[in-house]
């Protein structure tokens, strides 16, 4: 984002502005940026707030199933004396409220000032000025075991200003009765005043099980939406169109997702209900996009936030949900997520829950993706608060979260345990079972955020690493030194008290809103220094169950000054500041706020979007259903799903380009003829429909008869069709110069392999073209090697290579790709192949003899991959062709290495007939199986019995677990890293490049090389995804289409899709560049199961 300096100095009148007489006393000039904390004593502090949970016959987790939550925790100024003070909520256990008398020290002044009038089950706390007069009130959500609405009655906590409180939300119209999470108070219509969202959830199920719930009670479970109307809240759910499902709401944030200048709302929901995320309207009303805007959810979300984790000025969110990081905890503690009921959720419109935290990324373009896995946070175990916050003032937002709960409920063998009980147990057995569960204090999380997609672990460095049971956690300057300190509210412990000892600068801004919004809640605020951007929002309301320090903080890192800083109101009005020293207090006033000039100009991107109806694209691939789990439980993804796949060339010799698209199983494939408008119509030559229950792969336009024009050769393939099937024999299509079509059934040998990769080349160097066939799979048989195979054209008939000319292709692989190139540049194409679990190689063509040189060309022995294309192309514009690979990408589970490299073992290890796959991990001292033992004995029953329970198949290496005899004759290979990579040739020598991180979110299925700026300079198209994933995997959807410029010395630099245009959120598969009248050029994306997306290039930008 770029300010124009100029435009802005005539507004800076309109921000007054006022500097803190007393600055934090930090170096500007630092040059060493540190972080780290310490954890003080209750003490050192005077907060020895404990949420202590007290058991009995009668009240245990077995009377009351959400006993271990615990409660939140709100950081603000509640006498205007500049000192941020402290409110825990209570579980059983009192409120309590401490005054900050400064120096982090603090005094109870809970009961001389009222904030435990009324004792409750409180479960959040948010602090706002409910009332307008200048001073944060408190709001306090109630939950508990309480049929009794009057006992969970929420509480407003109102500030009389003179250290005391008294309780009015009857008055106010907050006095909700439901069973409440936590209450966000935000301006929803952009009036000047607070309106308030307010999270319930359906009573505890145990109570469901002991009680008879009424009609009116159940009217109560429901999330609700209060407007402000003169200091009054009304009830205006219905009219605003939330939702009136009953959800287990644990989280709520406010923020403006879209920048459209209204606050939309997220809501984290426990348990089935997926998450809600309501766009706003703009009128009053809310729409839920979850579906439209997320691609995934966490299925049992706890936690959240929103901030701009990258510094691209776009709002992101975490969510987080409660898988363990440890290997051992995560087979004892996880049930296995069941395939049935995952894909019932998805078609009852409850999308694709995973059990795994998010880190979803704001496109600009009205999607996110999800890059936990990438960023290393993906599993932090039984997590409740998360927050995006610079904790470093390096200028990014970093992540920490609050972990663990008091008794591991959802131990497996705990669990077993309690199915074997009956009716005849007694209290007083429950009560001892209760006691007796298993309980493990899990230390905190702190990740340092590394430019926005990398994140480090430093919970230890930074202090975070005493093992606890915390709930809700909140920040706030609690010292005024500059840096944001922590306070977590703990379960069975004082309270944490963190003192941040970072020293990198920063800049603070207060804010002097409208008089019914004094605080300013719902400001943005954008700052430019250093060319970094940042934006941040007021919205206190954050994490589980709390809230923060009201204002706006932003790190600087070593930067001495602000360029320009941006504070957008509510209702779009603006204060502008420039040239601000960093380590300051400012204070933005609204009354002072100008109307800020509208830009109405569209922005121009070097690609657009066309509408395929337009220009006659229509077609929809419709994949098959077929479930690639039933035979092999244990494969990480489906191997069916890997069409379409585009061709082009010109077909009836008019000098325009035409495309075939094939078709899935059941589907015939589609051939468009370009017309002289650049339009596009069906052929109505079409021999395919008659093959249309083969997959169609791979295709390619050749001339295979020498007659001068473009004959069709389509790939057979798919993992539906056992080998020596028939439908898995390829097709060739023969052309008669006028482009139509008609199948010749004996040009072809009788192969029937699943084949997807199909590519010519001269090879014998007879003046026609032959063809390598990759062979993709063996069907039923993953990670088996299949043997791919050269056709040699002999006067329009393809005939099968004797083995000798490339005896390499024999059991070479998993085959997904492949290209002819002169490598050495000797007058001959050499062959160059890539695939799944498979090593690059690299067949050297001598005199029409093809044979393994991989090492040669400088490919090293750690090469193997799940590669899924190689495009090739002379990107550095030295005379020779250099190669783009698309690996799986970095944004998935399976964490790989050199020094611990992710692996594969393959065989019937229980000798019944079907193909086991196992996929292994390194943990501690040796290799571990991915998968748990519940799918693992699915799939091998032996498991199952030689294992009785969860501990011991947890505590078990793989070596334990699979026959030792068919270890030894099994398929193991494995992979040190699964990053797509550039492959530059250097004079016949291959280099490996790494592609910027944007390229690693997902995997790359194929790319396109041009010049798409026209600086003369190559630049990079890739598309990807692959949703075809097993439900324990989070599926591989984050790609949305990218283009990276490149600078001509192989450096490439993504491009935003607000900025380039390119933005395509499916599961692509394929890109053609076709050429259009006047030699302009269309871009084609097909889709697995979806429809074509077609792209054109913009001339005008230069």
């Amino acid at each position: 984002m770029k300010f124009n300096l100029s435009f802005v100095s005539v507004l800076i009148l309109a921000g007054t502005l006022f500097i803190s007489c007393n600055p934090s006393q930090r170096e500007v000039d630092s040059t060493e940026l540190k972080g780290g904390f310490e954890l003080l004593s209750s003490q050192q502090t005077g907060i020895d707030f404990n949420n202590t949970i007290k058991e009995s016959k009668f009240f245990n987790q077995y009377f009351y199933s959400q006993i271990y939550i615990g409660s939140g925790v709100a950081i603000g100024d509640i006498n205007n004396d500049g000192l941020s003070d402290v409110f825990f909520a209570g579980s059983q256990v009192d409120d309590k409220l401490y005054l900050n008398t400064g120096d982090l020290k603090f005094k109870d002044i809970t009961r001389e000032s009222k904030v435990s009038k009324n004792p409750g089950w409180s479960w959040g706390v948010t602090m706002a000025d409910v009332n307008a007069d200048g001073y944060l009130d408190i709001y306090i959500s109630r939950n508990g075991n309480s049929l009794d609405p009057k006992k969970r009655r929420n509480q407003l906590l109102i500030n009389n200003k003179d250290l005391t409180f008294t309780e009015s939300a009857v008055a106010f119209g907050l006095a909700d009765k439901g069973f409440s999470s936590q209450a966000v108070f935000f301006d929803m219509d952009n009036d000047g005043d607070l309106d308030m969202y307010q999270v319930n959830q359906p009573a505890d199920k145990k109570l469901f099980l002991m009680n008879k719930i009424s009609k009116k009670d159940y009217s109560l479970f429901r999330d609700r939406i209060y407007k402000n109307e003169d200091g009054k809240f009304i009830d205006v759910s219905k009219e605003a169109g939330i939702s009136r499902d009953f959800a287990y709401g644990l989280s709520v944030n406010a923020s403006d997702f879209n920048n459209d200048g209204w606050i939309d709302i997220y809501v984290a929901n426990d348990y089935a209900e997926p998450d809600f995320m309501y766009y706003n309207n703009g009128d009053g009303t809310f729409k839920n996009v979850i579906n439209e805007k997320l691609k995934h959810i966490t299925q049992l979300s706890m936690g959240s936030d929103t901030g701009d984790i990258n510094n691209d000025g776009n709002i992101d969110l975490i969510t987080t949900d409660m898988t363990p990081e440890d290997h051992y905890r995560s087979k004892t503690n996880m049930a296995s997520m069941s395939t049935e009921r995952f894909e019932s959720l998805v078609k009852a419109g409850a999308h694709r829950q995973y059990m795994s935290n998010t880190l979803q990324i704001n496109t600009g373009s009205g999607s996110f993706y999800d890059i936990a896995n990438i960023a290393g946070i993906s599993s932090t175990d039984w997590s409740w608060a998360s927050l995006l916050v610079d904790l470093d003032n390096d200028g990014w937002k970093d992540v920490i979260v609050s972990n663990g709960i008091k008794k591991d409920v959802d131990n497996n063998d705990y669990r077993s345990l309690l199915n074997k009980l009956n009716e005849e147990t007694t209290a007083e057995e429950l009560y001892e079972l209760s006691k007796n569960a298993p309980s493990q204090p899990i230390s905190n999380y702190a990740f340092k955020n590394n430019n926005g997609f990398k994140f480090e672990k430093i919970s230890k460095e930074w202090g975070f690493d005493t093992p606890s049971f915390s709930s809700g956690m909140a920040y706030g300057d609690l010292d005024n030194d500059g840096d944001l300190d922590v306070v977590i509210n703990n379960m069975e412990h004082p309270a944490f008290v963190y003192e941040n000892k970072t020293n990198g600068n920063f800049l603070k801004i207060k804010l002097q809103g409208h008089y019914k919004n004094k605080f300013g809640f719902g400001v943005k605020v954008k700052i430019n220094h250093g060319n970094k951007i940042q934006v941040s929002e007021n919205i206190v309301t954050r994490g589980f169950f709390s809230s923060v320090e009201p204002g706006i903080f932003f790190g600087l890192g070593n930067d001495k000054k602000v360029d320009l800083i941006e504070v957008i109101w509510p209702d779009g009005k603006v204060n502008f500041f420039e040239n601000i020293n960093a380590n300051e207090t400012i204070t933005a006033i609204y009354s002072k706020a100008k109307e800020k000039a509208s830009n109405t100009s569209k922005r121009k991107t070097l690609l657009s979007k066309i509408n395929t109806v337009n220009i006659g694209l229509e077609f929809t691939h419709k994949e098959n259903e077929y479930n690639d789990f039933a035979e092999e439980i244990l494969l990480p993804h489906k191997l069916s799903t890997n069409g379409p796949f585009s061709v082009t060339a010109d077909v009836n010799g008019d000098n325009l380009d035409d495309v075939f698209i094939g078709g899935a199983s059941g589907q015939e494939g589609v051939l468009f003829l370009q017309t002289s408008d650049s339009k596009f119509i069906r052929s109505k030559s079409k021999p395919w429909e008659v093959d249309k229950n083969s997959e169609d792969l791979g295709a390619l336009f050749f001339d295979l008869d020498g007659d001068g024009d473009q004959d069709l050769y389509v790939t057979s393939g798919g993992s539906e069709f056992k080998k020596g099937n028939i439908l898995l024999k390829d097709r060739i299509y023969i052309n008669d110069g006028l482009g139509n079509f008609s199948k010749n059934n004996t040009a072809i040998p009788n192969i029937y392999e699943s084949t997807q990769t199909v590519k010519a080349s001269d090879i014998d160097a007879d003046g026609d073209l032959d063809l390598f066939i990759g062979t993709r799979l063996i069907s039923g048989k993953y990670t088996f090697p299949a043997t791919s195979y050269i056709l040699i054209n002999e006067k329009g008939i393809l005939k099968k290579a004797f083995e000798e000319i490339a005896p390499d292709l024999i059991n070479i692989g998993m085959v997904t790709d492949a290209v002819f190139s002169d490598i050495d540049q000797d007058g001959d194409e050499d062959l160059l192949i890539v695939g799944e679990w498979m090593e690059i190689k690299v067949l050297e063509n001598s005199n029409g003899i093809f044979n393994d040189r991989s090492k040669k060309f400088g490919i090293n022995n750690n090469s193997r991959g799940i590669w899924w294309s190689i495009t090739k192309n002379d990107l550095d514009n030295d005379g020779d062709d250099d190669y783009i690979l698309g690996n799986l990408g970095k944004n998935n589970k399976f964490k790989a290495s050199k020094k611990h490299p992710f692996k594969v073992y393959a065989n019937d290890f229980d000798g019944n007939g079907t193909n086991d796959v196992v996929l292994a991990k390194y943990y501690k001292d040796g290799y571990v199986p991915m998968r748990g033992k519940e799918c693992t004995t699915q799939q091998m029953p032996y498991v199952g019995e030689k294992f009785k329970d969860f501990h011991s198949f947890a505590s078990s290496k793989l070596i334990d677990i699979l026959p030792e005899e068919t270890v030894e004759e099994a398929v193991v290979y494995e992979i040190s890293n699964f990053e797509s990579i550039m492959l530059i040739n250097n004079n016949g020598k291959l280099t490996v490049e790494n592609l910027p991180i944007q390229a690693q979110i997902s995997p790359i299925k194929n790319s396109l090389i041009e010049d798409f700026n026209d600086d003369g300079y190559k630049d990079i198209l890739i598309v990807g995804n692959h949703y075809g994933v097993e439900v324990e995997t989070v599926r591989y959807d984050a790609g949305y289409g990218s283009l990276f410029l490149g600078d001509g010395k192989n450096k490439f630099k993504f491009i935003p899709s607000d900025l380039s245009g390119f933005h395509i959120p499916l599961d692509s598969r394929s890109i053609s560049s076709i050429k259009t009248k006047n030699n302009d050029r269309v871009y084609l994306i097909t889709n697995n199961n979806d429809s074509l997306a077609i792209f054109k290039k913009n001339r005008f930008l230069k």
